[in-house]
């Protein structure tokens, strides 16, 4: 008996150094392709960085036990300096050996606005229903099917007025890509965010969605007073 368990434990060990080596070996495979990518298209490629977003706050949906940002590409999408890195966290608390924990991974994508603005959160609540207003629709109209689409919660009222006029709110009703980008704007970036890893390729769409909300909203929205912020 003691026998196999002495063998039961030493084939323990071996497969848990094999899944260790293995693991490590394809963190550096990742790491050497995204580290090409960048060079390929002029970005600059950082494997771990505590703080990518500088001021930015991540959306609770993102945040958790033992956060790490990795994997952080920073380069420019015609004028607009954009970001994007994977987040990983703890499903359950850390534990004191901090082993044995299941992380999950989310794709972050920002883009960095012309000025600082408030939070402000903008998510589909109904996902199916696409209304092609392209801005000429009543405003009343207009507002009503925004209200049935989409959930926003922000800090700053003026904000958020500033960046949800007629015209843009038209758009994010009939833009599809809606459907599967939430938004976040949070100190001098606007973000979205997916549960999945990052794919450098598929990630610049999403970036190029945020470049087009950008470029929808007046210069005012940026000129706050953030003297009392």
């Amino acid at each position: 008996m003691e026998g196999a368990l002495s063998l039961l434990a030493l084939v323990t060990v071996v497969v848990s150094a094999g899944v260790i080596t293995v693991a490590a070996h394809f963190r550096k495979e990742r790491a050497t392709e995204l580290q090409a990518w960048a060079r390929e298209h002029g970005w600059h490629y950082t494997e771990h960085h505590p703080s990518p977003l500088e001021d930015a706050v991540l959306p609770r949906a993102v945040q958790g036990p033992d956060t790490r940002a990795r994997h952080v590409l920073t380069g420019r999408r015609g004028t607009h300096l954009t970001t994007m890195f994977e987040v990983t966290r703890s499903t359950s608390p850390v534990s004191r050996r901090g082993s044995g924990q299941e992380r999950q991974t989310y794709r972050v994508v920002a883009v960095r606005t012309p000025g600082p603005g408030a939070d402000l959160e903008i998510h589909r609540r109904d996902l199916a229903r696409i209304v092609s207003l392209d801005g000429r629709g009543d405003p009343e109209e207009v507002g009503r099917a925004f209200s049935e689409a989409f959930r926003t919660v922000g800090t700053d009222d003026d904000f958020t007025r500033a960046v949800l006029g007629q015209d843009t709110v038209s758009w994010l009703l009939s833009d599809c890509r809606s459907r599967s980008l939430p938004v976040r704007f949070t100190g001098s970036h606007v973000l979205t965010w997916a549960a999945m890893h990052l794919d450098p390729d598929r990630a610049l769409t999403a970036a190029d969605y945020l470049i087009d909300l950008v470029d929808r909203i007046p210069a005012q929205a940026w000129e706050r007073d953030t003297t009392e912020c």
